[in-house]
């Protein structure tokens, strides 16, 4: 209905935010969520929302249906950024992440009817690379034939986006497609629900808090008007109406948006295409009260070459001698990547244990290289790469045993890579350049009920933590000696069912690592070791 009414709005929608089914699904999606064990300003964490989870679900249910809910402020928090700066995110508390998650469910299939085929970012079944292959494709053009190439790059940059959105501006573009009053009022209370730093509470007078789950979803909307600007104006315009232009020595444009970020590919002149950029300047001021950036917006010529999303894009000669469209990993993601392993490896973390760190740096060489997989020539960067990997791994493993480069790899090389029972280390190397398929430009709730998120891009964390670090060493090196057998009752289970206990307790070591020596573990299944630990307490609360 929304895709063949595109003026019609809706009603009757907020009682789906009371419905059971509907929270819990919105509830289920929140548990999946990366982040979801982080709290809110309340301190309440999905474990313990869980605890009493029919209870919570049917109190939220009611206060929704009272029209009652307020949501509480968000979190401030500050993650690093790649440039060095910080970015501030607002964890919400995990009722109010329902409460979005719910909207959310109901906001995105009416919109995902209107958005452009243009914006790919924070959408199902969207990507970084199919914006990034679509400009690659556009820029194939006969060279020296000014009407089929394009020439010049507009990389456009919003300044502090996130937290800029005007409220009221917002709220007219969603009562467009919504009539229900009840839907724009909580709506709005999200947007006014303001923010806690430490013991400091700030109001939020304009902007959308990164973190927020419906964040995404209203960013987009709010520059959708830019969108159906550009397409009215330049984009959709017919084959004839673009030649005329080009007759009147007028450039045709093309233009890409991932959220927050975009670029417009112009086949005119350098001072045509920087009119462009002040045209762009005009209309967000204007009409979006946004400030687009003229010192980060950057007007490039394409055989110079531009970033976007993470990968260099630029025109070269291939190898038929003719200049065609290449997409490269930037030299800077590759810095970034060796300074990650190096970080990984440093010294100071030789405490961890060897299949932690295998494991960690597994998920950050898969993380980065599938992400950079369908550029160009991927292969060879990816294999110029292998050494640093493998001599950092080498190394850190001769540094924590104690070991010569001989012996390191007498223990664990094998098969050009190292390896423990459990274990191998993926280098870089073992992936290769794949083919990019784009995906179809449909609307996913017609064409697909099971949609995939989004795809962001990479942060190479590894997310990979031990509570005692090398305790996974301890572990691996008791099983192989006594096997998954309870030493007290003689249970044998399986490797992942049994636990390791440590026989005189860690508080009672000077230095609790002393504790971690082979001597002094032991292998219990769980029923025992809970009845140890049980004993142990009540035995440590008599004497307190």
């Amino acid at each position: 209905m929304a895709t063949q009414h595109k003026s019609l709005r809706f009603y009757d929608l907020y009682s789906l935010l009371s419905n059971r089914d509907w929270l819990r699904v919105a509830w289920q999606h929140v548990c999946g969520n990366a982040g979801s064990r982080t709290p809110g300003i309340d301190g309440v964490t999905i474990a313990t929302f869980n605890e009493r989870l029919e209870e919570h679900l049917e109190a939220l249910r009611g206060q929704l249906k009272a029209k009652q809910f307020e949501p509480l402020p968000v979190r401030r928090v500050y993650i690093p950024k790649a440039n060095g700066k910080r970015r501030p995110l607002g964890i919400p508390s995990i009722k109010d992440r329902i409460v979005q998650e719910a909207l959310r469910m109901i906001l995105e299939p009416i919109w995902e009817a209107d958005f452009s085929q243009h914006s790919y970012g924070f959408g199902p079944n969207r990507c970084t690379m199919d914006a990034v292959s679509y400009i690659g494709h556009r820029l194939v053009g006969q060279d020296g034939k000014q009407g089929d190439s394009y020439q010049w790059v507009i990389e456009g940059d919003i300044t502090a986006y996130f937290d800029t959105i005007n409220h009221r501006k917002l709220m007219k573009l969603l009562a467009k497609r919504i009539e229900e009053r009840a839907l724009l009022d909580l709506i709005w209370k999200f947007l006014k629900a303001g923010i806690l730093e430490g013991s400091d509470r700030q109001e939020t007078l304009a902007g959308t808090p990164q973190g927020g789950i419906c964040s995404p979803l209203l960013a987009n909307i709010y520059l959708h008007e830019l969108d159906r600007y550009m397409e009215e104006h330049y984009v959709h315009l017919s084959k004839s109406a673009k030649e005329r232009r080009r007759k009147q020595r007028l450039p045709n444009y093309l233009y890409v948006r991932y959220c927050d970020d975009f670029v417009v590919l112009c086949n005119g002149t350098k001072a045509q295409a920087t009119a462009m950029k002040e045209e762009l300047y005009t209309f967000l001021k204007t009409r979006l009260k946004l400030e687009l950036s003229q010192e980060k917006t950057k007007v490039t010529h394409v055989t110079d070459g531009f970033t976007f999303l993470g990968f260099r894009i630029v025109k070269e000669v291939g190898t038929s001698g003719k200049r065609v469209p290449k997409i490269l990993i930037p030299e800077e993601a590759i810095r970034k990547f060796r300074h990650k392993i190096h970080e990984t490896l440093a010294p100071p973390t030789h405490r961890d244990s060897v299949n932690m760190k295998i494991m960690a740096l597994n998920r950050i060489t898969g993380g980065w290289c599938r992400y950079y997989q369908c550029t160009s020539s991927a292969s060879l960067m990816f294999g110029k790469l292998n050494p640093i990997v493998f001599w950092d791994m080498a190394h850190w493993l001769g540094r924590k045993r104690r070991l010569s480069m001989p012996q390191v790899m007498k223990t664990y090389y094998a098969n050009s890579t190292f390896h423990t029972s459990t274990q191998s280390l993926i280098q870089p190397g073992n992936y290769r350049t794949t083919r990019y398929t784009s995906h179809p430009e449909n609307n996913p709730y017609l064409t697909n009920p099971h949609q995939t998120r989004w795809e962001t891009i990479p942060t190479m964390e590894a997310k990979v933590r031990e509570k005692r670090p090398g305790q996974a060493d301890v572990r691996e090196a008791l099983l192989a000696r006594t096997g998954p057998i309870c030493t007290q009752c003689g249970y044998q289970g399986t490797t992942q069912e049994m636990h390791v206990d440590h026989k005189i307790p860690r508080h009672r070591f000077k230095h609790p690592t002393e504790a971690d020596h082979i001597g002094n573990v032991q292998i219990l299944c769980v029923t025992c070791h809970k009845a140890k630990t049980k004993r142990e307490l009540q035995v440590l609360s008599r004497v307190r």
